[in-house]
């Protein structure tokens, strides 16, 4: 029988600047917040834990909610607050995070991750700002709104280790996971800023091919990753997913992915996969090989 869910709303994580103007500010420093999806009652023993971070072309969405239903063909994509919701109710603590959004202007940082900013690509975003009603950006720009959101991701990723004992979870069963540039959040936190996990979880998230190179030494011990690509995805997604895969592999990750069928880059939870399971049973079959619940 599925657990009730304790939901806590907007809990602080840490703070950082937004209205960064290039390095001119003035900066505003704003505090950064998640949400816990919790098992109620609480296990016995520290639950497994999954982070998980929204997508939105690092433009839009939030911890709350990133479906758009009127972005794909196939109807809405399922929320990651949903998911969290979904998996909360099997035993597996959750949280949704909020990370800062390019219209914030967030300071990037003075820990950058990403070896090559021109591989930004600029595709969905050019199309995300139109919609938004912003002017064209550049890749150099949108490479210090990344390494924004990398950094917010890795700091609630911390911040469930260090609080591990609040939320009653197990730091040594975390699972790092989201959707599109929460994906693509996830696998930074994990490979280059190595928060310690078993898992990365991505739902048509990606890491460059360089950066893997960069910060995963072959014949040394990596998290897992299970990638999940549509059919119909994104091209950018779509090309990038093979030489990631690759290149993960070489260094001895084991990196499976699955292929969405039938829908583009916003699929739903109960959409159909190539491994003869929908998008959340091939989620739920990583988490349980990876925590054992």
């Amino acid at each position: 029988m599925p657990n009730a869910v304790r939901i806590i709303r907007d809990i602080p994580y840490g703070q950082a600047r937004i209205g960064y103007a290039g390095g001119a500010g003035p900066m505003q420093t704003i505090t950064l917040a998640m949400d816990a999806y919790l098992p109620d009652p609480a296990p016995a023993q520290p639950a497994p834990a999954l982070l998980l971070a929204f997508g939105g072309a690092f433009h839009r969405g939030s911890k709350e909610n990133d479906a758009f239903p009127t972005a794909g063909s196939y109807g809405p994509n399922t929320a990651m607050a949903e998911y969290c919701q979904r998996f909360a109710a099997e035993g597996i603590a959750c949280f949704s995070v909020n990370y800062r959004l390019a219209p914030q202007d967030p300071d990037p940082g003075s820990t950058p991750v990403l070896t090559n900013r021109g591989a930004v690509s600029l595709s969905r975003i050019a199309v995300v700002r139109e919609i938004m009603g912003l002017p064209p950006t550049t890749q150099d720009a949108m490479a210090d709104v990344v390494e924004a959101a990398i950094d917010d991701v890795t700091a609630a990723a911390r911040a469930l280790h260090a609080r591990a004992a609040e939320f009653g979870i197990d730091p040594t069963r975390l699972v790092l996971g989201g959707w599109s540039a929460g994906g693509r959040c996830a696998f930074y936190a994990a490979y280059a800023e190595r928060v310690p996990c078993v898992g990365v979880l991505a739902l048509s998230g990606s890491m460059g091919v360089e950066d893997i190179a960069a910060y995963l030494p072959p014949g040394q011990p990596h998290p897992p990753t299970l990638l999940l690509v549509a059919e119909g995805d994104l091209p950018a997604m779509r090309e990038a997913a093979g030489p990631m895969m690759a290149a993960l592999r070489e260094t001895g990750c084991d990196a499976h992915q699955v292929t969405v069928l039938g829908r583009d880059h916003w699929y739903a939870a109960e959409a159909n996969t190539d491994a003869g399971m929908t998008v959340q049973q091939v989620m739920r079959d990583a988490l349980r090989r990876w925590v054992g619940v």
